[in-house]
């Protein structure tokens, strides 16, 4: 065989590998032991916050209102998902996410007239000018799941899973801020910090598609309230989706796409009170009510499963 003929055979054997991979390939339905999804993560991210209140003074009553949200653009994360089939129908399932992510804000600085608590009472007081702040904060979220998810219903070609689990989760954000100051304050500098971690019992299911014999579609889904464990002492609920497709390259190995999304939420009461100046003729004001946060992470992933 001459130098021309060799190059030939091997470009004709490049263009074949494809085909022989998707001959060696098995179908979805064919069970295997283990698999294990190594996925680059790629999320957003949004903090909203929103609080609703009443203030009175035992005759008028006024309500109050405020909201707020922060986003934070993507950055690929790492994600992993371990399942170990132990029989046909059961199974144990291990998810991992990890978002990290720092971020600069800037508060331009206005002026804010006091006014008045009531419509019809007129507090004493100039406009206040509040100093420009910079802010620099890093947010962090971790979340690992185990769950045991028994197949309902097991076809050939569909799945039905329901289970419980355990859920591992941890909830940071640090902030350094800083403000310019103005005729009336100093400038001022802090650090503040908040950290939430703890375990949980959560909900499962899945729903596992195989269209045809190379091709899975999987939808997977968990719930769990603050009140089931000792992550945080605040009422909210945690809810998490994803959608994956798979192709199966080879025997062992398959290709996936997909998107997740997950949402904790959080809501506390609040009450308090305050004595206005005297010259306003007002007296005791009672303030009540019940702010609500919403942590909320999704974005496209993609990656690598290995079956064995």
């Amino acid at each position: 065989m001459n130098h021309r003929s060799r190059i030939a055979t091997a470009v004709a054997a490049a263009l074949m590998l494809p085909f022989a991979f998707a001959a060696q390939a098995q179908d979805f339905a064919e069970p295997a032991r283990f698999e294990l999804r190594l996925s680059a993560f790629n999320p957003e991210a949004n903090i909203a916050f929103r609080g609703d209140g009443i203030a009175t003074d035992g005759e008028r009553t006024e309500e109050l209102e405020a909201a707020g949200d922060i986003g934070v653009d993507g950055r690929w994360r790492p994600r992993g998902e371990f399942a170990f089939n132990m029989t046909p129908r059961q199974s144990l399932r291990v998810n991992y996410y990890d978002y990290r992510r720092e971020e600069s804000w800037r508060f331009d600085g206005e002026w804010v007239d006091p006014g008045g608590i009531f419509d019809e009472v007129a507090l004493p007081g100039d406009p206040v000018e509040v100093p420009s702040v910079d802010l620099d904060g890093r947010l962090s979220f971790e979340l690992a799941s185990v769950n045991y998810d028994f197949a309902v219903v097991d076809t050939p070609r569909f799945e039905w899973g329901l289970g419980l689990g355990i859920t591992h989760a941890s909830l940071e954000a640090r902030a350094t801020g800083r403000s310019t100051g103005t005729d009336a304050l100093a400038p001022e500098w802090e650090r503040v910090s908040w950290k939430r971690d703890g375990t949980s019992p959560n909900l499962h299911t899945r729903l596992a598609w195989t269209p045809a014999p190379r091709w899975r579609v999987e939808v997977q889904g968990q719930y769990l309230d603050t009140r089931w464990g000792d992550f945080i002492d605040e009422r909210g609920h945690f809810e998490r989706g994803g959608l994956l497709v798979e192709y199966l390259v080879t025997e062992r190995v398959a290709l996936h796409a997909g998107y997740d999304w997950f949402r904790l939420k959080l809501s506390d009461d609040y009450r308090g009170s305050f004595d206005p100046p005297p010259e306003s003729g007002v007296g005791t004001v009672d303030v009540s009510g019940r702010v609500t946060g919403q942590f909320k992470v999704h974005g496209p992933m993609a990656g690598v499963t290995f079956r064995f």
